[in-house]
């Protein structure tokens, strides 16, 4: 059999496994039920608690998920951490980019600790795996070090079968109580073997039914960001974008301390949805719907974090009466137990139909509202323009900050926010002028800029729409 049928079946059998595991979770049972000493938290609410009868029913809600602190221990005992770094070797990375790629992973060594593996995948036309993963004994770090040396860059971007390797890896490496993670890097657009976007992030999804989460790193200004955060949403990790190399390190470091600071893993969040409401949209988050059940996958919580992940509904808006909108689960793994876990929301989400727009503007709650603009409509403004600018439309652009200026001060006109009224007078003019600096100049050099902006825009979108403030 040739290697691309291989390549193709391993896809295949990838969204396979991914489909039926996502079938299965509409329908399992929790192995285990949080107590009162439970150390996550799970709480939902609306931002307003009524909708105008015969308005759109769209229904804003924050899902605020936290974690309790790690217990103080004078030695706590650190998470062992399993790593596949796929780094992409194509010609583009030559020079600079390759040179701090390697440096980074050097650095990573030093932090490692001999209970920890690494593993070391490259790509460009081709894949192999320099290394396979290792426990950190002395010779494996002389080992890896040796092998990040030799790799030579040179030819195209096959990122999917770079991809498909590193979760290889961990899907055949027994779990064990260990927090795992692929790192895929790439500086370049995927222009062979597999390059369908769909068939990557479902690929990137059969992560998490094996427990562990794909991060992604775009480098520079060429590759396709968009593909990029799709791969983490579905993966269920981080996406980051380095325009300055130097930044490696920093990245991988981030990524080896979360790791070990996991206290829900794994965290999927089912809501169950009363007939006729429909969860639209969840942070930039995918949603997995079936049989009145959505299910979205936000990555691991850490200990003291709080994570607030701003949800859509849409609700039946043609008459007036009670409308329950669903109770909210989540799922997830304990760092030292195997054990499913579960919380409940403390109550079901419920809103009322009404006939009086004076009702409906007294049912928000200011400091929610604002939050929830800020945050969450801002930031989806911002890939929405950085979309704009990726296809050259910039008076598409300008149009979609003047509708968002008047419908949020149309709305604040009677909420009165000061913070909104901040963002309106401050941050949407910066956006303004973002454009127009972006489209300025000579046509090469705006070119460059649009790129940038582009990438610039969609990731302050993208980390704050799904709270992770890297």
């Amino acid at each position: 059999m040739s290697t691309r049928k291989k390549s193709l079946l391993a896809v295949l059998s990838l969204i396979l496994i991914t489909t039926a595991a996502l079938a299965a979770l509409g329908a399992m049972q929790p192995a285990a039920t949080a107590g009162a000493d439970q150390q996550v938290a799970l709480n939902l609410e609306t931002i307003q608690d009524k909708v105008l009868q015969g308005g759109d029913g769209q229904v804003t809600a924050v899902l605020n998920l936290t974690a309790a602190d790690r217990p103080l221990l004078k030695d706590p005992p650190d998470q062992p951490v399993d790593l596949v770094i796929v780094l992409d070797r194509s010609g583009s990375m030559q020079g600079r980019k390759l040179d701090d790629a390697r440096s980074a992973v050097r650095r990573l060594l030093d932090r490692l600790k001999a209970n920890d593996r690494l593993a070391l995948v490259t790509y460009a036309n081709t894949v192999q795996t320099d290394l396979p993963l290792l426990d950190m004994t002395s010779a494996s770090r002389e080992r890896t070090a040796a092998a990040v040396a030799s790799v030579r860059a040179g030819g195209g971007t096959n990122l999917g079968a770079g991809l498909e390797r590193g979760i290889q890896l961990l899907v055949q490496t027994p779990a064990e109580v260990r927090q795992r993670k692929v790192i895929l890097i790439s500086d370049g657009l995927a222009n062979q073997g597999v390059t369908d976007p769909l068939l990557l992030g479902r690929m990137a999804a059969a992560a998490v039914e094996n427990r562990f989460s794909i991060t992604t790193v775009g480098v520079g200004l060429d590759f396709n960001e968009v593909l990029m955060t799709a791969i983490a949403d579905r993966g269920a990790g981080h996406y980051y974008f380095l325009e300055d190399p130097q930044t490696f390190a920093r990245v991988f470091e981030g990524e080896l301390q979360s790791a070990r600071r996991v206290a829900a893993a794994d965290v999927a969040l089912r809501l169950a949805l009363e007939p006729g409401v429909r969860l639209i949209d969840a942070g930039g988050y995918p949603i997995a719907a079936k049989n009145n059940t959505a299910v979205i996958r936000p990555g691991d919580l850490l200990c003291g974090q709080q994570r607030a992940i701003y949800l859509t509904f849409q609700v039946p808006a043609d008459e007036v009466r009670e409308i329950v909108l669903g109770r909210a689960r989540m799922l997830y793994h304990q760092k030292e137990d195997k054990v499913l876990s579960v919380v409940d929301a403390p109550r079901p989400l419920t809103v009322a139909c009404v006939a009086d727009p004076a009702a409906v503007a007294a049912s928000i709650k200011k400091d929610r509202w604002a939050d929830q603009v800020v945050r969450g409509e801002f930031s989806r403004l911002k890939e929405e323009v950085a979309a704009d600018i990726r296809s050259g439309d910039r008076d598409g652009a300008q149009a979609r900050i003047q509708a968002y200026e008047k419908r949020q001060n149309t709305l604040n006109a009677v909420v009165g926010s000061s913070k909104v009224a901040a963002n309106l007078d401050a941050e949407v003019p910066a956006l303004r002028q973002q454009i127009d600096e972006a489209f300025a100049g000579p046509p090469a050099a705006a070119a460059q800029k649009q790129k940038a902006a582009a990438k610039s825009l969609q990731y302050e979108g993208y980390r704050l729409r799904r709270d992770k403030k890297l």
